[in-house]
């Protein structure tokens, strides 16, 4: 057991690649304004056309669709569920050993004494070109015969921030960024695991646990969002990157109102009916 903790500890956290992460301006892929901007504006551009002129475009089969969807869902599982246990790692591993280790997971020392370099940032790196990826899952709705159903405002609105605020938090080295990889991904882990198994023709019993999951993840960020907060004021140097984290919050906040929306058009209408039915049985 403790050789592969320590197989798995090398190749996810130790390894030069990760260990000596440096993100550069520019240099790094995917760190240019441009590459950002043209990957939005190109996302956007789709799901524009997608909403006006749904009928001009075309459709993939629902077994070509079922195929594609099936390896994207399942790359994207196995790349959450590497992300998870890597950001881990590299939290534990670049953690201070001194006894401010629990403020350090909080709040990263501001005034520029945080650079985006070594594992954490190697990792929230990698999440973010998987943000970019994940502009697949629209593309597959935008290529199906139920396109104008799936497609919705909050699907696109989530697609086209997270990218953009993974890429601010880089940049500006922000606290708390890594325990919102580490969240995101734990229930994407779920969430293409379920879509995965829905494309090969297994529909899990769990799909409300993923939305339910993905409410969980807001909350608890709420709650870490204090004690960073608290440290921001208390501290001479404040936490790294605070500015990008109240737009962070504020989009967080909105999501979380969307889903809570969703969660009861979906779900809170068929619990009235269970309840309706039961107390009509009962009589």
């Amino acid at each position: 057991m403790n050789v592969l903790f320590s197989s798995v500890h090398y190749w996810l956290a130790d390894h030069p690649t990760i260990s000596q992460f440096e993100w550069k301006q520019g240099h790094t892929f995917g760190s240019s304004l441009i590459f950002l901007t043209l990957s939005i504006s190109i996302y956007l551009s789709l799901s524009l056309l997608s909403f006006r002129f749904s009928s001009l475009l075309p459709t993939l089969s629902a077994t070509t669709l079922h195929c594609i969807t099936a390896v994207h869902s399942l790359i994207l599982c196995l790349l959450s569920l590497i992300m998870v246990v890597g950001c881990s790692l590299a939290v534990l591993h670049q953690m201070p050993r001194h006894d401010d280790y629990w403020r350090w997971v909080f709040c990263f020392p501001g005034n520029n004494r945080t650079l985006p370099r070594g594992p954490v940032f190697f990792w929230v790196h990698f999440c973010y070109l998987s943000k970019i990826l994940e502009f697949m899952d629209t593309l597959l709705i935008i290529l199906s015969s139920s396109r104008s159903r799936r497609l919705s405002f909050l699907h696109v609105y989530h697609h086209t921030m997270v990218p953009l605020l993974c890429y601010l938090g880089i940049y500006t080295s922000q606290s708390l960024i890594h325990i919102a990889v580490i969240t995101n991904a734990s229930v994407h882990v779920l969430m293409y695991a379920y879509y995965f198994l829905c494309s090969i023709g297994k529909r899990p019993w769990w799909k409300r646990l993923v939305t339910d999951c993905q409410i969980v993840q807001f909350i608890f960020g709420f709650i870490c969002s204090p004690i960073m907060v608290y440290y921001h004021f208390i501290t001479e140097v404040g936490c790294s990157g605070f500015g990008p984290w109240c737009a962070c919050i504020t989009f967080n906040a909105s999501l979380l109102a969307l889903f809570l929306d969703f969660h009861s058009n979906n779900y809170g209408n068929k619990i009235r009916k269970d309840r309706d039915s039961k107390m009509e049985k009962q009589t």
